[in-house]
């Protein structure tokens, strides 16, 4: 299976290899600053993007990849997601698509996404209705030219999915135990509206990208070469299990309460 880094055409094998990609993006990359350090956000021009994570002392504590693209997603915000892992600057939310109406908590399925920039959205308020930026990591994926490829590919004996359909496989414990972290992944299918290769401006690699319409919205795609003999094409269905990474494009701020405005800092 692809790595998160490789599906959008970085190679990193080794600790050093992580290192040396950091060391060589941080010098173009814009620095956001937040309370528990500092995010460096690197953007290649496919729309890849790196995500560096600097503590207090500007200390190196991780990276995390994403995709810039077309997708947008209405969602219902409605808890965020800790895991005993994660940096102060890891986040997740759990959330629903497209949710009815104004109501935050109920929509057509609850699923979570990782989010590079959580500790850049401090002031989230929760629950609430937002816009997100939600690309697509593929794990494993296949493409069907036509609808009707894709019918014949459904077992007549077991479950068959629409095409467009969503399963947020994430929130369900492998082993079925209550104590499972939900995870940012889905299985999905759904139609491809645009679709083209883009190549990593600092790997020169080529990944497939399309923007794939399923039930609840629009998501971005990404896809590694080595997982598709042919890449994906406009008019066809795209179904496979998917990582999960947004970004908010908008979304309802917390106010501060009149000290917290007094000294210029949330309340």
């Amino acid at each position: 299976m692809p790595s998160h880094f490789s599906t959008i055409g970085f190679s990193i094998e080794t600790q050093e290899d992580f290192v040396r990609l950091a060391e060589k993006i941080s010098a173009t990359a814009t620095e956001v600053q937040v309370k528990a350090g500092r995010y460096l956000r690197w953007t290649g021009s496919g729309g890849e993007e790196l995500w560096l994570q600097l503590d207090p002392r500007r200390d190196l504590i991780g990276m995390n990849p994403h995709f810039s693209g077309a997708s947008r997603v209405r969602v219902g915000i409605v808890s965020r997601v800790t895991r005993p892992h994660d940096t102060k600057l890891d986040g997740a939310l759990q959330a629903w698509a497209s949710p009815e109406g104004d109501s935050p908590e109920e929509g057509d399925y609850p699923f979570v996404f990782d989010v590079p920039d959580a500790a850049a959205c401090s002031d989230l308020e929760i629950p609430g209705v937002a816009e997100a930026q939600i690309a697509a990591f593929a794990h494993e994926v296949s493409f069907f030219p036509t609808e009707e490829d894709y019918n014949a590919s459904q077992s007549p004996d077991g479950i068959r999915f629409a095409d467009r359909s969503f399963v947020p496989s994430g929130l369900f414990s492998p082993d079925g135990t209550k104590d499972h972290s939900p995870t940012a992944e889905a299985i999905f299918t759904g139609h491809v509206v645009q679709a083209e290769a883009r190549t990593n401006a600092v790997s020169n690699q080529k990944f497939w990208w399309a923007l794939v319409d399923t039930l609840g919205g629009r998501y971005d795609v990404v896809i590694e070469p080595t997982l598709l003999e042919r890449p994906p094409a406009v008019g066809g269905i795209l179904s496979g299990a998917f990582w999960l990474s947004g970004r908010l494009v908008s979304y309802p701020r917390r106010k501060k309460s009149w000290f917290g405005q007094i000294l210029g800092g949330a309340g």
